[in-house]
């Protein structure tokens, strides 16, 4: 098939909501896995956010018209939710019900989430304009408690959560590998290598059940305080870059998520 996939918001000055975590974060780890991952299984996809808009209004015709003229069979706009609520909702022109839709927000209340429906979305320009069947995903909350259990569940399962339920097909999770690189003379970073060739930069990624932080450049952090871009709160990362987590060390006490 050919997918239009929408990643919501990302440029000025159409700006998605902030609030534990930041709904553009969500979007761009979700979103950029969903699309390699319907790439990995043979799809097409159609990237559909501009580089630069002049309005929000300018943002959004720019992305359906994209879709359009493509003639791309399907349209996604990923999102996440803000008000404090709780849970996955998916987005259809009237709230039909279809099965792409249908399996996308049951897959994703598998994983935890509390289960919001198949809405009516008849109002959103992203699945009222396309003329492709279209459907806006608004994976979690950022302002609640969804944003913790989005960084337990990890990014990448949501992903397989999508990608499954868009195509019926089965995904396998990206193992990868770690591999030591060259910073500036150092020579004993490390950075972690999916089997899609991706890398995470600027953030968090569970890996073998542990947390562990990167920089701008994808290189892994290691022995060292890193603050919530956030909140107020902050972790610490071992030499092996494992996030502290349920222990006490250097006078202080870590809990299950690795807040000091």
């Amino acid at each position: 098939m050919k997918f239009g996939i929408d990643l919501g918001h990302g440029v000025n000055p159409d700006r998605g909501a902030v609030g534990n975590i930041a709904e553009e974060t969500i979007i761009n780890e979700v979103g950029t896995k969903v699309i390699s991952k319907l790439r990995a299984l043979g799809h097409s996809v159609i990237e559909l956010r501009p580089t630069s808009v002049s309005s929000v209004s300018n943002s959004l015709w720019q992305r359906y018209i994209k879709a359009d003229n493509n003639n791309v069979d399907m349209c996604i706009s990923i999102h996440a939710n803000a008000g404090e609520g709780q849970g996955t909702e998916v987005f259809t022109y009237a709230g039909k019900h279809f099965t792409e839709a249908d399996n996308v927000l049951n897959n994703l209340v598998s994983l935890g989430f509390r289960n919001r429906g198949v809405k009516d979305g008849s109002n959103l320009a992203m699945v009222r304009k396309p003329i492709a069947k279209a459907m806006l995903i608004e994976i979690c909350f950022v302002d609640s408690s969804d944003s913790d259990l989005y960084k337990q569940i990890g990014f990448e399962k949501i992903a397989n959560a999508i990608v499954s339920g868009l195509t019926g097909q089965k995904v396998k999770i990206n193992n990868g590998e770690w591999l030591k690189g060259k910073s500036q003379g150092n020579e004993n970073k490390w950075w972690y290598k999916h089997t899609d060739g991706s890398y995470t930069t600027d953030g968090w990624e569970k890996i073998d059940g542990e947390w562990y932080c990167f920089d701008k450049e994808g290189w892994m952090l290691s022995a060292t305080w890193i603050k919530s871009k956030y909140n107020d709160n902050w972790y610490y990362v071992w030499s092996n870059g494992q996030m502290a987590h349920d222990c006490e060390s250097y006078g202080y006490k870590f809990d299950s998520d690795g807040v000091a």
